[in-house]
């Protein structure tokens, strides 16, 4: 790779030159495809990347110590997904070079190789030649509008300003003024005209593109990680949901209730909401430490720990025995005689996915475990317990491609639900998957 790298970038190279040859490098001449994929790029010549919860940095690039050591580029995860890619090609460019450089950062103030690399982000997001042609598309009499502007940066996956400001400034084939060009567009407003037009405001291939190159690598051993999540999950979840009880208590009653089951003092209806929270923490340890093979079957075992405390816990792991109305759904649940043959129907699907499991794109892989996992919630298969038992299942499909597991916070449950309602209403999954992949990314950044 080094050899590579040296074979790339020569002195006298403009920002142009220097993204002309990535792209040779890579497609061989072939014209790009778009959008071009700068995270793809950075793993291609060797680049780790993680998202970082900067305050003042767009980016950083991390020098690697010796041959042994990994380059690494941090990027803001706060930005969006166009400014990220912007990010992402900007310090590609300080890899192939300025990697001499003990580190690299992007601040707001700029200097001769900053601006270089600014240069060679838009070059690569935007090469000349592929531009000009999509441009002509949306060109009147030689010149685009703001609104074909917005098209053109829908097609590359960049900023609608980035867009603007290159068909502007290096191409001169913008429609209007230049001399109030940032109020214009300024109150153009993309996202409301987005929005408006039917587009979606965040390119779900851009998010696509993000995690399928991404390492989910760990910087605390995957156990531990799991162990931090079913703490935060389990017990703040649950008692945000009205457990009031202290942490002394809590472990008081968790003691009791796994040493004596049904025999403890606390096993009764009043203690209800604190036996589930136990359950829970139990189902996690079982789907953490299993080397059991994924089924739709052991969907039912996961009910059945859920409740493995509750004074009844025959009950649980079995399918309801009549007809239930999930409060705020848009659809209606599987009637109770049709919920196990609706089951059974997902064996397949499990089974092609856990096959598959390392062929497919993080994201592939991902879409497949939503579909599975909405269906589920569909069907509503148990009497109770069944969002907690169909979201550890997923956990569980994620763990199989080596991915953290998820949960929704309050604040974030509400963008969950309206995307499962949308998968209900259109079977769209697309806003489901926009919101597990955030959420895949926030959770290697809490847990790392």
């Amino acid at each position: 790779m080094a050899d590579v790298l040296e074979k790339l970038y020569s002195q006298r190279m403009t920002p142009q030159m220097l993204a002309e040859k990535v792209l040779e490098d890579r497609l061989g001449g072939e014209m790009p495809s778009i959008p071009i994929d700068p995270f793809k790029l950075m793993r291609e010549y060797g680049i780790v990347y993680q998202f970082m919860g900067f305050e003042d940095l767009e980016g950083i690039y991390l020098v690697p110590e010796d041959g042994n050591d990994i380059p690494l580029v941090g990027i803001n995860y706060k930005r969006k997904i166009t400014r990220q890619r912007f990010t992402a090609a900007h310090e590609l460019c300080h890899h192939l070079k300025d990697r001499r450089n003990e580190a690299c950062p992007i601040r707001s103030t700029q200097n001769g190789i900053e601006r270089f690399a600014e240069q060679f982000a838009a070059e690569l997001l935007m090469p000349k030649r592929l531009f000009l042609a999509v441009a002509g598309e949306y060109a009147d009499s030689g010149k685009v509008s703001l609104d074909g502007a917005l098209q053109i940066a829908e097609r590359f996956g960049v900023s609608f300003r980035s867009c603007v400001l290159r068909l502007a400034y290096t191409f001169h084939i913008l429609d209007g003024e230049y001399a109030d060009l940032n109020k214009r567009i300024s109150e153009y407003k993309p996202d409301k005209k987005k929005a408006a037009l039917g587009m979606d405001v965040e390119n779900i291939d851009l998010l696509r593109q993000a995690v399928d190159s991404y390492e989910f690598y760990f910087t605390i051993k995957p156990d531990i990680m799991w162990y931090k999540f079913k703490n935060e999950f389990i017990y703040n979840e649950n008692r945000m949901e009205g457990l009031n009880l202290d942490e002394e208590e809590v472990a008081e009653i968790v003691t009791d209730l796994r040493m004596n089951g049904q025999e403890s003092a606390y096993c009764q209806e009043k203690y209800e909401d604190i036996i589930q929270v136990v359950g829970h923490a139990a189902l996690y340890d079982y789907v953490l430490e299993t080397e059991d093979k994924l089924t739709i079957y052991k969907l039912l075992d996961l009910n059945k720990k859920l409740f493995q405390y509750a004074p009844f816990p025959e009950e649980a792991g079995k399918t309801r025995m009549n007809n239930n109305l999930v409060l705020g759904a848009k659809f209606e649940t599987v009637d109770w005689r049709e919920a196990a043959m609706e089951l059974v129907k997902l064996q397949v699907p499990v089974e092609d996915l856990m096959r598959d499991a390392n062929k497919l794109t993080i994201s592939e892989f991902v879409l497949q475990a939503l579909k599975i996992h909405h269906r589920i919630t569909q069907i509503h298969p148990f009497r109770d317990g069944n969002g907690r038992s169909s979201r550890a299942f997923l956990n569980w499909m994620l763990r199989k491609k080596g991915l953290p597991p998820i949960y929704f916070k309050l604040t974030e449950k509400e963008s969950y639900y309206k995307a499962l309602e949308k998968a209900d209403g259109q079977g769209n999954y697309l806003e489901l998957l926009r919101v597990t992949i955030r959420e895949l990314f926030r959770t290697i950044m809490r847990r790392s």
